[in-house]
């Protein structure tokens, strides 16, 4: 089980691929908005990559990305920083800030909502979790709050968010794929549910947090309604937890964005999502992160949709 000390960082592993990464994403249907910021380290070489980047009214709105920046020393989570893009620990599992300094700027806070969920530790028995993709790695909901200045407009985030943390190693070149769908109901219930592909098979895990505690999944399904190549536009999903909760959950996408990583395509979808837990019928945020390994073709075939991420880099 992982406790206030894994917040900082681990001693690498002895492989190239192996790396420690730190990412945050907000969702405010207010405000229309949906974000995502991460850095992550690859203490074998000492490079670092940085991402930030907004979603409003249907598009990517803004961003900024860094790749891979030399850093030195042992980066200390108190000030994580690469670039213009940094993150602070106030207080281990329980509050971050997320800056972006510069033309655009990004002020926000995540307050957690409850503890962090253990992938391996927490599993059920024989969950199986294919390798490569991280030796350790966790999750937790919040609530986020604070300032984003984008192109020149500035609005307020009142909303919900999920954080994780991941260490060991993770080969993008080799990763089939993972469908990873957070979804946030309110304070009281919310979750994570991922597929990860190895070997042509979906191998379930997550959690879902409901009365007060989080709870392993146990059974997942996931279908999507594609509106393009591997772009989600509706999402049907059927999950079990160990508790005994069955949830049958209809999504469908309001913004869409795409990122490229060594041959895998990782198309990012922010999503209204409906279901319903003791009679009730509760709505939610969050988003299905559909990743699938393309190779140079798959480059080639998503090319105008990296259009986006390509404007950040170059920045």
């Amino acid at each position: 089980m992982v406790d206030a000390n894994d917040e900082f960082m681990h001693d690498p592993g002895p492989h190239r691929v192996w790396q420690e990464s730190f990412f945050f994403s907000w969702f405010d249907p207010q405000s229309d908005a949906t974000g995502l910021a991460r850095i992550g380290y690859r203490p074998s070489n000492h490079t670092a990559d940085a991402l930030l980047y907004t979603m409003r009214n249907g598009r990517v709105e803004g961003g900024y990305a860094r790749l891979n920046a030399r850093y030195t020393g042992t980066p200390d989570p108190g000030r994580l920083g690469i670039g213009a893009l940094e993150f602070h620990m106030s207080e281990p599992m329980s509050k971050w800030r997320v800056l972006l300094r510069g033309r655009d700027e990004v002020d926000l806070t995540f307050t957690a909502l409850h503890a962090p969920y253990d992938f391996r530790a927490e599993a059920p028995p024989g969950q199986y979790i294919p390798p490569g993709i991280a030796d350790v790695h966790i999750e937790q909901s919040g609530r986020v709050t604070g300032t984003i200045t984008m192109n020149g407009a500035t609005y307020e985030i009142d909303g919900l968010g999920q954080r994780d943390k991941s260490w060991g190693d993770r080969d993008w070149r080799t990763i089939e794929g993972w469908n990873w769908i957070p979804m946030l109901f309110g304070p009281d219930f919310t979750m994570n549910c991922t597929l990860l592909i190895n070997g042509g098979r979906a191998y379930p895990c997550g959690y879902i947090h409901h009365d007060g505690a989080n709870h392993a999944v146990t059974e997942l399904a996931v279908d999507y309604g594609m509106a393009g190549l591997h772009v989600p536009r509706t999402s049907r999903i059927t999950v079990t937890d160990v508790s005994g909760l069955r949830l049958e959950i209809q999504g469908s996408a309001t913004a869409q964005s795409c990122l490229y990583r060594k041959g895998l395509v990782i198309q990012e979808s922010a999503a209204r999502f409906e279901t319903t837990i003791d009679g009730q019928r509760r709505n939610g945020i969050g988003l299905t992160e559909h990743a699938w390994h393309g190779g140079p073709l798959g480059l080639l075939r998503v090319l105008p949709r990296l259009r986006p991420a390509a404007r950040m880099v170059m920045r």
